[in-house]
Formats: C-alpha cells, sequence, structure tokens
C-alpha cells in the first residue's frame, strides 16, 4: 500500500476548510470584511488546490510506472461522481425552483451544471485525460520545458475557443467542458483552461521539495508582476483568466513549501481525517451548508456567521469521523 503524503492532505484539508466558508458565507452572509476576504480566497484558490492534489498524485504514480486502469478510473470516477448526483440533486431543488425532470438528465450528462457542484465534474475529465495520455506524460515527465509548452499552448487554445459563439448543443457542451466560455460565463472548471496548474502539479511531484515550491512560487509572483506591468491583469473566472490562475499556483507553491517543514504525527493524522477523504466531507459539509439555507436566516451578525461557519466544520469532521470509525 502506498503511503500517505502528509503535504497534500494537509493541502486537501485546507482546500476543504476554505471550500466550507465559501459555501456558507455565498448562501448567508452578504456583509464585507475579513470573512468576504476568505470567500475571495476560497472562491480563487479552492479549485486548483484540488485538482493539483490530483495531478501531484497522479504524477507519482506516473513516475513510478505504475499505470491507471480502467477499472482505477472508474473507480475514481464514480467516487466523485455519486456526490455530484446527490448534492446536485438537492442544489437543483433548492436554486432551481422552475426545474423539470428534463433538468436532472442533463445534470447526468453534464449539460446543466448545478450551483456548488460543478467543480467535481472536472476532476472525471482529468481521471480520463491521465489515462489517455498516460505514454507521453510518462516519455516526457523529465522534461521541464515540453511539459511547460503544453500547458501554454492549451491555456492558449482555451483562450482562442472560449470566444467563440456555439449554438450547436454536442458542440457547446465540449466548449464548456474543455475551454470554457467568456460569451455565456457557464460555470464550469474547463480541461485545458487549468491545464497549467495540473501540469505544475506533475512537475512539483517529481522535483518539488523547498527548492522547486521556490521556484514555483518565485516564477508565478514573477509573471504576476509581468502582467500587471504591461496591463494585462483582467481578471475573470469563466474561465479563468491567466492572473487567476497564477494566483492559485502561487498560493499553493508557498503551502507547499511551508509543509515541507512538518512532521508527521498522530495528532497530525486527526488533523488532516478530512483531507484524507474529500469527497465524503465534501458531502457532509455542503449538504449542512445547504441546512444553512433553508432555515429562515436573515441579517445575520458576523460573530454567528463565524459561529455558523465553525459548526459546520465540527460537524462535518464529525460526520467524517464517525462514518470511517464504524468501518
Amino acid at each position: 500500500m502506498q503511503k500517505r503524503d502528509i503535504k497534500i492532505d494537509l493541502l486537501k484539508t485546507v482546500a476543504i476548510i476554505l471550500m466550507s466558508f465559501v459555501h456558507v458565507n455565498s448562501l448567508i452572509y452578504t456583509g464585507k470584511g475579513f470573512l468576504d476576504s476568505v470567500t475571495y480566497l476560497g472562491a480563487t484558490v479552492c479549485f486548483s488546490m484540488f485538482l493539483f492534489s490530483i495531478g501531484y498524485i497522479q504524477g507519482k504514480k506516473i513516475g513510478e510506472g505504475k499505470e491507471l486502469t480502467w477499472k482505477n478510473v472508474l473507480k475514481s470516477s464514480l467516487q466523485v461522481y455519486i456526490p455530484y448526483l446527490i448534492l446536485g440533486f438537492i442544489s437543483t431543488l433548492i436554486f432551481k425552483p422552475d426545474f423539470v425532470p428534463l433538468d436532472f438528465l442533463k445534470m447526468v450528462i453534464f449539460a446543466y451544471l448545478p450551483n456548488y457542484v460543478e467543480f467535481l465534474v472536472a476532476f472525471i475529465f482529468y481521471y480520463l485525460f491521465v489515462k489517455i495520455a498516460y505514454k507521453p506524460l510518462k516519455r516526457y515527465m523529465g522534461n521541464v520545458y515540453v511539459l511547460i509548452m503544453v500547458a501554454i499552448i492549451s491555456f492558449g487554445i482555451s483562450i482562442f475557443l472560449s470566444r467563440i459563439d456555439i449554438t450547436n448543443p454536442i458542440l457547446l457542451w465540449l466548449q464548456t467542458h474543455l475551454v470554457g466560455s467568456r460569451l455565456t460565463a457557464v460555470h464550469s472548471f474547463p480541461l485545458l483552461a487549468y491545464m497549467p496548474v495540473y501540469i505544475s502539479a506533475l512537475l512539483l511531484s517529481k522535483y518539488g521539495g523547498k527548492v522547486g515550491y521556490s521556484w514555483s512560487f518565485s516564477i508565478s509572483f514573477l509573471f504576476l508582476v509581468l502582467l500587471e506591468v504591461f496591463g494585462a491583469r483582467q481578471w475573470y473566472r469563466w474561465p479563468p483568466s491567466l492572473p487567476f490562475i497564477l494566483y492559485g499556483i502561487l498560493f499553493i507553491s508557498l503551502l507547499m513549501f511551508l509543509f515541507e517543514f512538518v512532521q508527521e504525527s498522530k495528532s497530525l493524522e486527526k488533523i488532516t481525517l478530512m483531507g484524507k477523504y474529500p469527497m465524503l466531507s465534501l458531502l457532509y459539509l455542503t449538504s449542512l451548508a445547504f441546512l444553512l439555507k433553508i432555515l429562515p436566516l436573515k441579517d445575520v451578525p458576523v460573530l454567528l456567521i463565524w459561529v455558523l461557519n465553525i459548526a459546520v466544520l465540527v460537524f462535518g469532521y464529525m460526520g467524517v469521523w464517525l462514518s470511517k470509525k464504524r468501518n
């Protein structure tokens, strides 16, 4: 059995905590201040943190010559797809009161992406991608320049294709999930648009460590400065702009650098419980956040918002702990 990487468990734990804050705050909080900044940070980096974790683990396996079987891909995809269907169904009932049965069919085939779970779909596409592209990825894992070019070209293609106005439903489906649409601003997390994050994860799985993460942080920061200097600082999320992507890589690199100084311990294993079981954590935390939305909460004081955020995390943690204890 492969030894767990505590740094990745920590990264996923931080991502889950930020995700929980984003969901709770976006549902019941409309104020400004520090809580709003936490929501903004989480909305910017959460998906990239989860995707980096997937790419990092897959990069380790590619480096060791462990190719994913279609059975592995199906199992990993189902672990994402089932929570997506459960939470997507609840989300549709809450946020789409005018839904029709056809909407559920569209949700099943990713033609309709319910609020708060749309990001899960992208993970399935990346599982498929690493299976299909395993041989070229294995061949060029040691070639930094080739992989960086793949990231740049992929992102460039996504920018170009996302600007095309498409009406054909099949082509629109492909555009939504591969490059995104700048015209419709559909909430999707496109495969090619986020390829720089995924490629950085593959590279750092091989060339990580304090030096590797320092380089990743420095290069991302330099590019952000250059974009600012040359007036190319456009900041948008649907689909993501280059500054948006770089900010995620910058934040991840900083955390991974700091995690290099963390020593494994039993207490740390308890802290990272939700990071070890991200889909189960997502199921509990998002369900609790939806429950808050249903409750008659209006003009909630900031202090109570903090209490509710912490309560969701505590009950979510307890749910994960009890579920795994029974097993």
